[in-house]
């Protein structure tokens, strides 16, 4: 088994955040001596917290008004990150589907397919990045409530609680755009569209 860096840190930096929180939920203080272990607890709990993530990413979407690759494949960007070739996008996806009409999950999955293997893209990293996004934000509504029910009487929490899961929900819905628009793109520069 290979680890790449992303692995270990996508891992390790959301766990130590949700050990954080859980720590100052159960009341107990951050003890230096016990270095070695926090770090296997953190990584476990990254690696939860990121399934997790992938698990509410459904819900996520329908937060977001839909799944980015679809909006873009529909002509909907979400401010400058917009397809704008996306009927001749769709137009060549659908000729390569294998039912009569497809949806833009299959269209997505078609382009993805094809791109997925290309060199000197960004693909894997957007893709990475995402999955980052997505876990973060997983952490900041985990943990979020979980400092808050400790700290709910004193309003300096909420004042930084509330707007952190803000942002990085508005942050993990662009780089779910920015990566949905690099494999759309990079698949039109393959296909000449």
């Amino acid at each position: 088994m290979n680890f790449k860096a992303y692995d270990i840190f996508s891992s390790l930096i959301p766990g130590f955040l949700m050990l954080i929180a859980l720590l100052e939920f159960v009341g107990i203080s951050f003890d230096k001596d016990l270095v070695v272990p926090y770090t296997a607890i953190a990584f476990l709990a990254g690696y939860l917290v990121n399934a997790i993530g992938s698990w509410l990413e459904r819900v996520y979407f329908w937060t977001w008004g839909g799944k980015p690759s679809s909006r873009l494949l529909k002509g909907k960007g979400l401010g400058k990150i917009k397809v704008y070739n996306y009927a001749a996008l769709a137009a060549n996806l659908t000729t390569k589907a294998s039912s009569a009409t497809p949806g833009t999950d299959e269209l997505f999955a078609i382009a993805f397919r094809s791109v997925k293997q290309e060199k000197d893209t960004r693909i894997e990293d957007f893709n990475a990045i995402y999955a980052f996004s997505r876990t973060l934000l997983t952490v900041s509504l985990i943990g979020g409530p979980m400092i808050l029910s400790r700290h709910g009487s004193e309003w300096k929490y909420y004042m930084i609680v509330i707007p952190v899961i803000m942002m990085l929900w508005i942050r993990c819905r662009q780089r779910g755009y920015y990566f949905s628009k690099e494999v759309l793109d990079v698949y039109s520069n393959k296909n000449s569209l």
